[in-house]
């Protein structure tokens, strides 16, 4: 996308479609968790493994670790299904029930959505003021009457 104003273009790219963490969803980051722990022998994982994962593990690893940390209730949900309280601790069932869609379609899954499309678009408006505040400020710049 470009913004002319004045003659001064300036131009910018719509990265949010591009990365693997902007294409993220509940689904997708619990296969990302699950395989990761069946290729590395683990049965279970607990919160504080998560967020050793998203600090240590390969990036699509630690963005998908990120994900359910940042979603809180999603992680809650996907460790809860089969047992009526929440210890932070989840098996790798739970992860491969959610990847074959076992939160599709709820409040959770609502919820999750809506905040990552607020999210990008505050990440989106906050580039679109840089962007034109910088094309701005060259504008202003043209205006100005030589000194002497």
């Amino acid at each position: 996308m470009s913004i002319t104003t004045g003659g001064v273009t300036t131009s910018f790219q719509n990265n949010a479609g591009n990365s693997f963490e902007s294409n993220l969803s509940i689904a997708k980051s619990s296969q990302v968790i699950a395989d990761y722990m069946a290729a590395n022998g683990k049965g279970a994982i607990s919160k504080q493994d998560l967020e050793q994962m998203a600090q240590n593990a390969p990036a699509d690893v630690a963005a998908a670790a990120s994900y359910m940390l940042k979603h809180e209730d999603v992680f809650t949900a996907i460790e809860t299904h089969d047992v009526a309280t929440k210890d932070d601790f989840s098996g790798v069932w739970n992860f491969e029930w959610a990847a074959k869609g076992g939160l599709d379609g709820t409040a959770i899954d609502a919820i999750a959505k809506m905040e990552d499309a607020f999210d990008r678009a505050i990440a989106k408006s906050s580039e679109i003021t840089e962007k034109t505040t910088v094309a701005k400020t060259e504008l202003d710049a043209t205006k100005q009457r030589p000194q002497n």
